[in-house]
């Protein structure tokens, strides 16, 4: 019986043996070379490297528009003031020559309305669009 014992004994540790051999051959087959990984990890470099390249103009012509913009807005509220101005300037001249109602000057309200509406128009977009560095 301890024969018996014996020799199922050395089997199984040769059964064992065997196994995790079989086993770890397996696993090196099964792992990838590092070849094909570097491969791999290059193509993503590479895509990546792509997708940077585009956020990265499209970035540069946002933030030279967004200066132009600025600029543009700037001119516009320079140029109503300096209108709104005149629109003063022609009610003075009204007033002396003894009008006091401006709504029968045709034109001067909406003018007026205008001046002021493209005003709070052009400082409302320049925030709409924030400056980056």
């Amino acid at each position: 019986m301890n024969t018996q014992k014996n020799v199922n004994q050395r089997l199984a540790k040769l059964y064992a043996k065997d196994t995790k051999q079989e086993l770890s051959a397996e696993k090196v087959e099964l792992a990838r070379k590092p070849q094909s990984i570097l491969s791999d990890l290059k193509k993503l470099d590479s895509k990546m490297r792509t997708q940077e390249d585009k956020i990265s103009k499209a970035f540069n012509i946002y933030r030279a528009t967004q200066k132009e913009f600025v600029s543009f807005m700037d001119d516009v509220i320079s140029e109503s003031n300096g209108l709104y101005g005149d629109i003063g300037k022609v009610m003075d001249a009204a007033a002396e020559l003894g009008v006091t109602d401006f709504s029968s000057i045709d034109g001067l309200s909406e003018a007026e309305d205008l001046a002021l509406r493209l005003e709070e128009i052009a400082k409302n977009a320049k925030k709409l669009y924030p400056s980056v560095n």
